[in-house]
C-alpha cells in the first residue's frame, strides 16, 4: 500500500463521518525562526505557503513555538487544533515505535540516501499505519542542513579514545546508549538548558549538526567539531488526518502537492546551505579537526552493535536491506 492510498483511504473514512468543510486559512506551526537563511522548516513553509497560496489558500505560518511546544503542537494537530506541524523526531516516537529505526546514526550517510530509502522501503506506509491512531498523517520530513558530528569544548577529538570519559548532552536514554559505545558519558539536558549546561560543565560538548550550533548561536561556547558523517537530521511534517479528510479530492491534491513543494524547496536550500557549513563554522571560530584513518570505522562498528537495542530489529533489517 503506497502513502497515497492511505491518504485515500483515510479521506474516505472521514467523508463518510464528518460533513465536508470548506478550505479555510491552514496554521502551520513549526519551532525554529522565520529565516530562510538558516532554518531549513521555515524554506518548507514558505515553499507550502506558497504553493496554496495559487489556489487562493491562506497559509498561517507561526514560528517560535508561538502555538506550543512540541508536546503540545502534537495535540493540537492530533485533534485538528493546527493543520500542519513541523516537529522533532521524539514526538513521531510516540506515536509509531518503528521509526527510531530511520534515526539510528550511521544508518544513512547522506540525506540523498535516506530519501531513496524511505521511497524505495515503503517504511512511511508502516509508520502511518501507527500515527493513524493518534489522527496524524506523516507525508515526508524535512532536513535540517548538513550531517551531525561531535562538538566539544576544548576537547579536541580525532579518534574515538579521545571522548573517554567526556560528558556529552542527549536527547534521551537511547542516545547516552550510544555515546557510551564510544567510552563517553551521556547527561539528557533540553535544548533549551544546552548553553548553560556547556557554561557550567554539567555537558562538554553535544552530537548534532553544524546547523544546530550556528542556528542557536552555540557557536561562542563550543570550540571544536569532529565531522563524523554520522547521519542527516531529519524533522517530521505532520498533518491533521481530520482536517486532510475533510477537504475535497481536488483539495487533497493541492494540499500533497504543497507538500511536495516545501519538501524539494527544502531540499535545494540543504544542498547549498549544507555545503558551506564547515567553512562557516570556521569563520565563527571553531576549529574543525578531521578523524585519523580508521577511526570513523570504529565509531560505526561500535554504534551498530547496539542497533538492535535502539530500534525495531526487523525495521532495521529491513532498512539495511536497501543500503546496498
Amino acid at each position: 500500500m503506497t502513502f497515497k492510498t492511505l491518504l485515500a483511504s483515510a479521506a474516505t473514512m472521514a467523508a463518510l463521518s464528518t460533513p465536508a468543510l470548506a478550505m479555510g486559512p491552514i496554521n502551520l506551526a513549526f519551532a525554529g525562526p522565520e529565516d530562510a537563511k538558516v532554518d531549513g522548516e521555515y524554506v518548507f513553509a514558505e515553499a507550502f505557503r506558497d504553493s496554496l497560496a495559487a489556489h487562493d489558500v491562506e497559509v498561517r505560518i507561526n514560528p517560535n513555538n508561538t502555538m506550543g511546544k512540541e508536546d503540545e503542537r502534537l495535540d493540537q494537530v492530533s485533534t485538528g487544533l493546527i493543520e500542519v506541524n513541523l516537529g522533532n523526531p521524539a514526538m513521531l516516537f510516540k506515536m509509531s515505535p518503528i521509526s527510531p529505526a530511520l534515526y539510528l546514526p550511521f544508518m544513512f550517510e547522506s540525506e540523498q540516501q535516506m530519501d531513496d530509502v524511505v521511497a524505495e522501503s515503503g517504511i512511511l506506509d508502516q509508520v502511518n499505519a501507527q500515527t493513524a491512531d493518534y489522527g496524524v498523517m506523516i507525508p515526508g520530513f524535512n532536513m535540517r542542513g548538513g550531517l551531525v558530528g561531535i562538538f566539544t569544548t576544548d576537547i579536541p577529538v580525532t579518534k574515538m579514545s579521545d571522548l573517554e570519559g567526556v560528558r556529552l548532552r542527549a536527547q534521551n536514554g537511547e542516545q547516552i546508549k550510544f555515546f557510551e559505545s564510544w567510552g563517553a558519558k551521556g547527561t539528557v539536558v533540553s535544548f533549551a538548558e544546552v548553553p548553560n549546561a556547556l557554561q557550567t560543565g554539567v555537558a562538554q560538548g553535544y552530537f548534532n549538526p553544524p546547523s544546530s550550533a550556528i542556528k542557536a548561536r552555540h557557536t561562542d561556547i563550543l570550540t571544536d567539531f569532529v565531522p563524523l558523517d554520522a547521519m542527516p537530521v531529519a524533522r517530521v511534517i505532520m498533518l491533521s488526518s481530520d482536517w486532510y479528510g475533510s477537504l475535497s479530492e481536488e483539495e487533497q491534491g493541492w494540499v500533497d502537492a504543497a507538500v511536495d513543494d516545501g519538501i524539494a524547496a527544502n531540499r535545494q536550500w540543504s544542498a547549498s546551505y549544507g555545503a558551506d557549513l564547515i567553512n562557516e563554522l570556521g569563520n565563527l571560530g571553531v576549529t574543525v579537526t578531521e578523524l585519523e584513518p580508521g577511526e570513523r570505522d570504529k565509531f560505526v562498528e561500535a554504534t551498530k552493535a547496539i542497533w538492535d537495542e535502539a530500534a525495531d530489529p526487523a525495521i532495521v533489517d529491513e532498512l539495511e536491506g536497501y543500503l546496498d
